[in-house]
């Protein structure tokens, strides 16, 4: 987990460097929240703890560091985390791949995918929902939502 602490230590040192507060705090929040989701659903679904809560670190960072439109984000996010997990020299190139992808798939919750990109969309989404349970969600989302919480309460 050596790795996850040094990349959770760069992701908020930059998110501490946002000149607005709301944003900031947003930032800070979701990205927790969404780390504190992961690590439940990777721990139910036997995937690697640590590459799912690095995925849930970085899968909103450049949205909340570039200011970027929703539908660029996921994207835009990507690109980011491949450079700098590439400078930090402590990550396989698959591993890379398999991060950046998930990153950059994370928003596409309509739609299925590997375990670690269904890691971070169901993360996300629960931690949305959670922050606000009166969401709106179509029958995709609710079914996402409810099948991540079965996998964690078995």
């Amino acid at each position: 987990m050596k790795r996850y602490e040094i990349v959770k230590n760069y992701v908020f040192e930059q998110y501490a460097k946002i000149y607005n507060q709301t944003i900031r705090i947003e930032a800070i929040s979701h990205t927790s929240q969404v780390d504190t989701c992961a690590t439940q659903i990777a721990m139910a679904r036997n995937l690697n703890i640590e590459i799912c809560k690095i995925i849930a670190l970085l899968h909103d960072f450049g949205q909340f560091t570039q200011n970027c439109t929703h539908d660029e984000h996921a994207r835009i996010g990507s690109i980011l985390a491949s450079k700098y997990l590439i400078e930090t020299e402590l990550f396989t190139q698959e591993e890379i791949d398999d991060i950046t992808y998930a990153i950059s798939q994370h928003s596409k919750k309509e739609s299925y995918d590997s375990p670690l990109c269904e890691c971070i969309k169901d993360a996300d989404l629960m931690a949305r929902f959670f922050n606000n349970p009166s969401m709106e969600l179509s029958k995709i989302k609710k079914q996402r939502l409810l099948d991540a919480c079965a996998d964690i309460g078995n």
